[in-house]
């Protein structure tokens, strides 16, 4: 499971969306970008991720479920 969570601009708070996979949370990052939002985190593997460094773990084949 992976909890992605974007900032709005606006102070109406935080958004946060569960996905099953990293390809996923990852594709739900992107989207928050897409809409405006400056903060993107992942939580996964018991840490919390920029996205930017959520990203790499794809690229470095880290768990591709």
């Amino acid at each position: 499971m992976f909890i992605v969570q974007g900032k709005p601009r606006e102070p109406a708070g935080i958004i946060k969306v569960v996905k099953d996979t990293r390809r996923e949370a990852l594709a739900t990052a992107n989207d928050f970008f897409a809409q405006g939002m400056p903060f993107v985190t992942v939580i996964a593997d018991g840490r919390v991720y920029a996205a930017e460094e959520f990203a790499l773990t794809l690229q470095h084949g880290e768990g591709l479920q």
